[in-house]
C-alpha cells in the first residue's frame, strides 16, 4: 500500500523531483536490501545494468564488521529496480549536479537519520496508523523475507553480500 500511496504523491507532488527521488529511494531500499547508509552514498557509476541477467548494484559503502571498515558488494538488481533505477536519469537533472544518485536538493548526500524521519512524515501523510509504521530497516529485512519466500537459498544472498571483486 506504501507504494501505491508514493505513486500517487510523485504523479501530484509540487514538487517532482524529491517526491519521485524518495519514491526510488525507497524502492531501492525494499528491492536491494539495502541500509539507508549504503542507499545513500551510491553513485551512478555503481549501477551496473549489464552486469547479470538483471544488472548490480556496486555498494561501495557497506557495514563491515567491527573496526573493519566498509565492506563492499555486489547487489542484483530484482523485481525490476533497474527500471526505478532508469527513471531516476529523467529525475536526477531536477537536482544540482553531483555524482550521488540520491541527492538532497543542494546536491550532498542524505542522511541516515534524514531519510528514516522522510519515511516516518511519509507514512504519516499517507495517514497509517503508527502502530504500522515502519523503518528502512523493516525495508532491508522484508526484502530478505520476499528472496526466502521465492526460494532463494539464504547462502545465496549472504554471498552477494560478501562478494566484491577487489
Amino acid at each position: 500500500m506504501f507504494f501505491d500511496f508514493m505513486k500517487q504523491l510523485i504523479a501530484t507532488a509540487r514538487k517532482y523531483g524529491p517526491a519521485a527521488r524518495d519514491g526510488a529511494m525507497f524502492r531501492t531500499l525494499y528491492h536491494a536490501g539495502l541500509r539507508s547508509e549504503g542507499a545513500s552514498l551510491l553513485e551512478w557509476p555503481d549501477l551496473h545494468f549489464t552486469r547479470g541477467p538483471f544488472g548490480k548494484l556496486h555498494v561501495r559503502f557497506g557495514k563491515g564488521a567491527h573496526t573493519s571498515g566498509p565492506r563492499p558488494r555486489w547487489v542484483p538488481m530484482l523485481d525490476g529496480l533497474d527500471l526505478v533505477l532508469r527513471f531516476l536519469e529523467d529525475v536526477r537533472p531536477k537536482f544540482p549536479e553531483s555524482p550521488l544518485l540520491f541527492a538532497d536538493e543542494s546536491g550532498g548526500s542524505l542522511n541516515r537519520g534524514t531519510i528514516r524521519n522522510r519515511l516516518r512524515y511519509l507514512m504519516q501523510l499517507e495517514g497509517s496508523l503508527q502502530p504500522s509504521w515502519f523503518s528502512p530497516n523493516a525495508l532491508r529485512r522484508a526484502c530478505a523475507t520476499h528472496n526466502y519466500e521465492r526460494g532463494v537459498d539464504l547462502r545465496a544472498c549472504r554471498t552477494w553480500a560478501l562478494s566484491c571483486p577487489r
